[in-house]
């Protein structure tokens, strides 16, 4: 099993199937499969793989991730029944980790199913399969989020706020708690200052 790899690359593709060619200091040159998302670094430069060895009866082949979490996520995926490694890097290249278990909690089959190549049995599939295996650590963010929604839709509600006006001063502020935790006080400030 090949997990690692560091070494100097020797060239980089990037666009759909992407990949990146490291020379380890053993000599041997890996061809790394890599998604959307992967830090590429220069020619010539040196980089480290979290990698994920696939064999299959008519190919060996090398996936590459920026971070071990994102490795054991593909690795994750591809326990699900029709999940192989190219539609597992397709999704991780159309979406976070974090975005596809708010969808995965959520059952929302079909943003998932926007992954190219997967459609919407693959995504109910993914969402069926990998419920009771991931670990949801966000949903009691995403709880938190919504009461803090909640009452701030009540506060605005309260200061005149309906409608379209309404809807898009709670969508904003979805957005805000999401890059960062903040007290409904603050975050009622924040959206009346937009």
């Amino acid at each position: 099993m090949i997990s690692y790899i560091s070494g100097i690359v020797l060239k980089n593709y990037i666009g759909k199937n992407g990949y990146t060619d490291v020379l380890t200091n053993a000599g041997i040159g890996y061809r790394v499969f890599v998604t959307s998302q992967f830090n590429y670094a220069n020619i010539n430069s040196e980089i480290s793989v979290y990698t994920s060895f696939q064999v299959r009866e008519d190919s060996q082949t090398l996936y590459g991730f920026n971070t071990q979490p994102e490795r054991d996520f593909f690795e994750e995926l591809l326990t699900v029944s029709g999940i192989g490694p190219k539609s597992a890097i397709s999704i991780l290249s159309t979406y976070s980790i974090e975005r596809i278990k708010e969808m995965v909690a959520q059952g929302d089959s079909k943003l998932l199913s926007k992954a190219p190549g997967l459609g919407i049995k693959g995504a109910q599939k993914v969402i069926l399969e990998l419920r009771g295996k991931i670990d949801f650590d966000f949903e009691d963010k995403l709880d938190l989020e919504s009461e803090k929604l909640k009452e701030l839709k009540e506060a605005l509600k309260t200061l005149g706020f309906k409608g379209s006006e309404l809807e898009s001063s709670i969508k904003k502020a979805g957005e805000m708690l999401k890059k960062e935790d903040m007290d409904i006080e603050i975050l009622i400030k924040k959206v009346l200052q937009q």
